[in-house]
């Protein structure tokens, strides 16, 4: 499933797990009840291009289409189907092919040489009915250019709690539900931004469609590592770590007594000085926004200290900091805060752009380091964790 939406709180209902206060929901069990998506149901969906409904709805789309790239841009339809829009777009101007799973729909689009898969390469992607169905839809969103545009039509509810009263729900082809809020926000995360909302759907006779338009240029992780860089050069920031975690490194590293310990995300701080043991203590810093930290050390590490970086990786990046970190080292402690920063970055942002919860921020960390607890915290938004192999030397200590 979604490796973004799984790792948030969610609640058990029935076969459905409902993230509330994301405003997603999702099938508990994504290969329970899976459709098939033959030549029977594209049957259904040849029934249904053919009336006056899919004509308005194809016209609408083309001309949203053409509100948010040029004339003759390149564009991709997933999830084709019939292949009318694709058709439809073609004939509007653009450059459309197609993409699809059912073996008769790639038959009828590679014949009519409409057929293509190398998201990369097009100016815009279509969602038409599409995304919703998609186990894991970052294997497409990810592919998109940075700039590129998304056009996507998903079933919008406003109570996640009513999703079965709903037309809409069809457990095995649906796994996603979103509210409008939900989906803008999620789609956020992987580096999309809102750019129209459009009611078309609803007013050619659909039941709670929503149509959305976003282009792929919110930052990136590269752009918050620059934009952190711009912070640097500016002003003396990120220096606090000594004065706010000192006591409790120092707690952690007396049980573990390890040989080197790699300060990971170090800004400013002389944090790690202060257990070099007059140089019997291998020591290393790491920051890709410090010139003279930019380069990851060498070799491995006993213990990680990751203080107050998490919280300032965008949500998207989280697994490849956590990769990073696990690669150079088997235990790490990390504190995290749950709530916004005093601090913005130089586009306007809080700090802080990944808030999450106690519960899943450990989560998460455990399922990289296989173990992960909490330590006391004097702030209640401040959480303390250890993981990986240190949970049992501070245990035994």
């Amino acid at each position: 499933m979604d490796r973004l939406i799984r790792r948030w709180d969610s609640e058990r209902d029935a076969d459905l797990m409902l993230c509330a206060h994301r405003g997603v929901a999702y099938q508990r069990d994504m290969s329970e009840h899976r459709i098939a998506y033959d030549a029977a149901y594209l049957a259904h969906y040849d029934a249904y291009a053919s009336g006056p409904i899919a004509a308005a709805l194809n016209a609408s789309r083309c001309a949203m289409l053409a509100r948010h790239v040029a004339a003759g841009a390149s564009v991709l339809d997933v999830g084709a189907a019939s292949g009318r829009f694709v058709r439809e777009a073609r004939a509007a101007g653009f450059a459309a092919k197609g993409f699809d799973v059912i073996p008769e729909a790639v038959k009828r689009l590679r014949e009519a040489e409409l057929y293509a898969e190398d998201a990369e390469q097009f100016d815009a992607l279509t969602f038409w009915d599409s995304i919703e169905h998609m186990e894991e839809p970052e294997l497409w969103l990810g592919r998109v250019r940075k700039g590129g545009v998304v056009l996507a039509a998903a079933p919008v509810f406003e109570d996640l709690r009513r999703i079965r009263q709903s037309k809409h729900y069809k457990p095995g082809e649906h796994l996603y539900y979103w509210t409008g809020q939900g989906l803008v926000e999620w789609m956020g995360l992987y580096g999309f931004r809102l750019i129209e909302l459009s009611a078309h759907e609803t007013e050619a006779g659909r039941e709670s469609i929503g149509a959305f338009a976003f282009r792929r240029d919110l930052p990136d992780f590269r752009d918050h590592v620059a934009a952190y860089m711009e912070m640097h050069a500016m002003r003396y920031y990120g220096s606090s770590a000594t004065e706010l975690h000192l006591h409790t490194v120092a707690e952690v590293v007396r049980a573990m007594k390890p040989t080197s310990i790699l300060d990971y995300g170090c800004g400013r701080s002389d944090l790690v000085a202060h257990f070099w043991l007059d140089g019997a203590r291998r020591i290393a810093r790491y920051d890709p926004a410090i010139p003279m930290w930019k380069r990851m050390p060498d070799g491995q590490f006993d213990l990680a200290l990751v203080c107050d970086v998490m919280e300032h990786i965008p949500m998207a990046g989280v697994d490849k900091v956590l990769g990073q970190v696990r690669a150079k080292s088997p235990s790490a402690l990390f504190t995290i805060s749950t709530r916004p920063a005093r601090a913005k970055l130089p586009d306007g942002r809080n700090a802080h752009v990944t808030l999450l919860s106690f519960s899943e921020w450990t989560r998460w960390i455990k399922d990289v380091f296989n173990a992960a607890e909490m330590m006391p915290s004097e702030s209640e938004h401040e959480l303390l964790l250890l993981a990986g192999a240190a949970t049992k030397a501070r245990r035994a200590a």
